[in-house]
């Protein structure tokens, strides 16, 4: 399986994404299996403050951990399907060779191992942050000293099983798309719908135009870019608003994962976006457009989707911190009311606007700078 520096930008992301994911889950985990382990020795005064807690873990594992699950998932199965379509010359080969689906699919383990060195890493943090947090969480004294100890349960399921799990959803999904003839895959079709072109008459001017049909071309693209405004968007609110409602390393913590996250998520729909579009950006520069003109053709009606991605994200963050902290802990007097942060709302989006507009000026830059010869040749 040869590997671009590209493919590698992938890579590193579903690995930084899978690393956040186990840091966050094996943390709260660990430290809910240990409080479960003082059970006994809570009296009737602390057994409020002890209920909170375990609530409380479930709370961050669901929200954050979930988040980051969901985010991990739908990455995968993006980047396999671009991974198989990029190289679907080289498979073709492959299979004109006499290799099966199966055996040709198998190279795509690879996004297994990156999902395994994620794990790893994100449990090695863990460890290394779990001695302050118990004694955070210890400095109160209000409940028996938690002592951190080793559960062998989680390696298993926090590494071994979704490396294994990832492993075979990426050799399924590359076998469900490699279900080609080996002459289909080489001349890069695809199997689609074939829909009836309707002739029509358009006013519209011809940037404009080109944007409307690169948008409905790319649908998979706009939802990309749309899931990773949304990553952003949640979890950036997500982070900033747990502050108050769990102790300030918990608070920070939770709000430095979320900002890489949604970095990252925003960053690899970005370049995904950007890379998709090279070609036609270079053959408006042909063209003689300029650098303004061949940007906003291409890549200017993607803020539709990432506007969309982008409130999505704040609802879903609304209402899941709302159900979680107004109608689980609605039992808890110590637990402050729910109600939505203006002003959160306000840096978030601040930053998102600087954040995308910055990436759409430098992607294009980038691509101004790089020889039309040398991106038609990809």
């Amino acid at each position: 399986m040869t590997v671009s520096f590209k493919d590698a930008l992938k890579f590193a992301g579903i690995t930084i994404i899978a690393c956040c994911a186990v840091l966050v889950c094996n943390m709260f985990l660990n430290y809910d299996i240990d409080l479960r382990a003082i059970d006994g020795a809570v009296d009737d005064q602390m057994r409020t403050l002890y209920d909170a807690l375990l609530l409380n873990n479930k709370v961050v594992c669901g929200v954050a951990g979930g988040c980051l699950v969901l985010t991990s998932v739908v990455m995968l199965v993006f980047y396999i399907g671009q991974y198989v379509q990029s190289h679907s010359e080289r498979f073709g080969i492959l299979k004109a060779l006499g290799y099966g689906d199966f055996r040709v699919s198998l190279g795509c383990a690879v996004f297994g191992i990156c999902v395994f060195v994620g794990t790893v890493v994100g449990t090695a943090i863990s460890w290394a942050i779990m001695p302050s947090f118990y004694r955070a969480q210890n400095d109160g004294g209000m409940l028996p000293e938690v002592v951190m100890k080793f559960h062998a349960v989680l390696p298993i399921c926090l590494i071994i099983l979704p490396t294994v799990i990832f492993s075979a959803l990426s050799v399924g999904i590359a076998w469900f798309k490699l279900r080609q003839p080996a002459l289909a895959l080489i001349k890069g079709i695809r199997r689609e719908k074939v829909k009836k072109l309707k002739q029509k008459q358009s006013d519209r001017p011809f940037l404009r135009e080109m944007g409307l049909n690169v948008l409905n071309e790319k649908k998979l693209l706009a939802f990309f870019i749309a899931f990773g405004s949304f990553c952003f968007s949640a979890m950036t609110q997500m982070g900033l608003s747990m502050r108050n409602y769990a102790s300030d390393m918990m608070g920070y913590m939770i709000l430095v994962i979320g900002l890489v996250l949604a970095a990252t998520s925003l960053w690899l729909a970005f370049t995904t976006v950007v890379n998709g579009n090279a070609k036609k950006i270079a053959m408006l520069k042909v063209c003689g457009y300029d650098l303004k003109e061949s940007g906003v053709a291409v890549l200017g009606l993607y803020h539709i989707p990432a506007c969309i991605g982008f409130m999505v994200g704040v609802v879903y963050q609304y209402g899941l911190l709302n159900i979680m902290i107004n109608i689980v802990f609605s039992s808890f007097d110590d637990v402050p009311h729910y109600s939505f942060d203006w002003a959160v709302f306000g840096i978030c989006l601040a930053i998102f606007v600087v954040a995308y507009e910055a990436l759409n000026l430098i992607y294009t830059l980038l691509i101004a700078k790089t020889p039309v010869k040398s991106i038609m040749s990809e």
